[in-house]
């Protein structure tokens, strides 16, 4: 497979409420103004079928769903938004904001569905074609606060927001280790600053590393 530049691709990472949808949205009005063309993707989800998995996956009704059926339904949904968006969008020099990639499969389904890392390696590298976002933004929350936030909005909780505090903390804790290790990729900020605070981190770091 010929080899994707990646610069342009940034990842946003972090457990729920973290504030990633927001910080998503502020960077792209910014590489907007500038002259850049900006694409958001969410996973699961952003092609026709990767939304059919969303469905079945945030559907509170499949709670008989096997750990390891999750992650295939994950990795699968990851298939075709990686062929069907990432790779085009790239190759014609957009700019693609992904609203989480493979580390979410690798914290929530490798830590906090117990699932055997080495696994997730190798599923997250079939799923992918060994593509990982140039650069990614860490919202770090602490599983209490996420809590917090997520008791105070009104929309009902999905399939795996009703997991438990347990399941959150393992999450927190692979979150924490992937940052540690792939720190010249992960970029940790704390959530729990202001939205503007947060946002000048970020844009001085593209500033920086990417533009």
């Amino acid at each position: 497979m010929k080899k994707i530049d990646t610069k342009h691709f940034i990842s946003f990472e972090g457990i729920d409420f973290s504030g990633k949808t927001t910080q998503i949205n502020l960077l792209k009005a910014y590489l907007m103004e500038n002259g850049y063309q900006v694409a958001i993707i969410r996973e699961p989800g952003g092609t026709a079928i990767s939304e059919k998995i969303r469905d079945i996956l945030l559907d509170k009704k499949n709670f008989k769903m096997h750990n390891r059926t999750e992650l295939f339904l994950y990795s699968a949904a990851r298939v075709q938004l990686v062929e069907e968006k990432i790779i085009p969008l790239l190759n014609n020099n957009n700019f693609v904001i992904a609203d989480r990639f493979v580390d979410s499969t690798t914290a929530y389904q490798g830590y906090g569905r117990k699932i055997n890392p080495q696994i997730i390696r190798q599923i997250n590298q079939i799923a992918t074609g060994g593509i990982l976002p140039g650069l990614t933004f860490y919202l770090k929350l602490a599983p209490e606060l996420s809590g917090l936030r997520r008791e105070n909005r009104e929309a009902p909780e999905d399939r795996l927001e009703v997991s438990g505090n347990e399941f959150y903390d393992r999450v927190f804790k692979g979150y924490e280790e992937i940052a540690d290790y792939s720190n010249e990729r992960v970029i940790t900020i704390d959530a729990s600053k202001t939205v503007e605070a947060i946002q000048k981190i970020i844009l001085n770091t593209i500033k920086d590393h990417v533009l």
